[in-house]
């Protein structure tokens, strides 16, 4: 059997915003019917949200404190800077619990949140290992329009040699240490030799990064409107909020003078900025669990609950989605 993943993802990647909407919107109603089996396995999603939450917050207090005068701004400013540079180890560490306990469910156990929370402090090194890995790569998408500067350099020597299996190493790395207790190197090799180990029926959605894109797509729409919605605010609470005033000394046109308040657009901005936190932390929660419960088909078939087996590879398939399903017809690349 031979699978070619970038193929694959580009074929996905082809289908209109319509069609992978389609395939997402089946993808989280499936996803619901795998929660439902533990409330549990939402508790890493909640305290991401709340995370996410007084992050946000905290940033837009201070902002807002430049118009009202508002006690602690700077604190504001400062924690909220704080929260910023540690949210990547933290989300880690609530995703490698998430991952835990989906995996606890689907082979028939009945975890605890306390217990996944002991199984992320025994491996305290790896999530460390896994946030400067997303840090180094958040930095060098930054990178991409001076590729030539110091800095992108520097990320590109860091990271040599895992662009084969980067995509990989999204989907997987997390359930192979949350499952496996594998530290990262092991994890990286693992990954090279992951799609070996693919049944025949799930090589077309193994590499797929079906949500590639869709936060995005979703959050730019939202932004836009809020915007504008801001825009026409500003200009109707000029006069009763703090404002500026624009003068235009042109006679030819038909306003002399606009009063505009900034608040409207910076409360749109802060609307847009908790929407889209919130969206990221729900489709991050579902690519854990859907590719937890890959990675445990993969490397653990048997250990998967007997009652479940059946139901699971009709949810990784995503049987239910005509554009995931065609994909192979489109763009045949694998065989037996």
């Amino acid at each position: 059997m031979s699978f070619d993943f970038k193929k694959t993802t580009q074929s996905f990647d082809n289908l209109s915003f319509k069609e992978r909407m389609s395939s997402v919107f089946h993808l989280f109603k499936n996803t619901f019917v795998v929660i439902g089996r533990d409330d549990d396995i939402l508790k890493p999603f909640y305290r991401m949200l709340i995370y996410v939450s007084v992050m946000v917050i905290l940033f837009f207090y201070g902002v807002f404190g430049f118009w009202f005068d508002l006690p602690f701004q700077f604190l504001a400013f400062f924690i909220a800077f704080l929260l910023f540079l540690y949210k990547y180890f933290y989300y880690n560490k609530q995703e490698l619990r998430m991952s835990w306990i989906v995996n606890e469910v689907i082979i028939g156990n009945d975890p605890g949140y306390k217990e996944s929370v002991a199984v992320s402090k025994a491996m305290k090194s790896q999530i460390r290992k896994i946030a400067w890995m997303d840090i180094a790569m958040a930095v060098a998408n930054k990178s991409k329009s001076n590729e030539k500067g110091f800095m992108a350099g520097l990320i590109n020597l860091i990271i040599a040699g895992l662009g084969e299996v980067w995509d990989l190493i999204n989907h997987y790395l997390i359930p192979s240490v949350a499952i496996d207790k594998l530290d990262i190197k092991p994890a990286i090799e693992k990954m090279k030799k992951l799609k070996d180990q693919v049944p025949e029926t799930l090589v077309g959605v193994f590499g797929i990064d079906f949500l590639g894109k869709v936060i995005r797509k979703v959050v730019g729409p939202v932004y836009l409107i809020l915007v504008l919605l801001a825009l026409g605010g500003g200009v109707l609470f000029g006069g009763s909020l703090p404002s500026q005033e624009f003068n235009f000394n042109n006679p030819d046109f038909p306003i002399q003078s606009l009063q505009f308040s900034w608040i409207p657009l910076v409360f749109a901005m802060f609307i847009g900025k908790l929407f889209s936190g919130f969206f990221e932390r729900m489709v991050t929660s579902v690519k854990v669990i859907y590719f937890t419960i890959f990675y445990t088909k993969i490397t653990h078939p048997d250990s998967i609950a007997e009652d479940l087996r059946e139901e699971l590879t009709n949810y990784l398939k995503l049987d239910q989605v005509d554009e995931v399903r065609n994909l192979d017809k489109q763009d045949p690349h694998s065989d037996s």
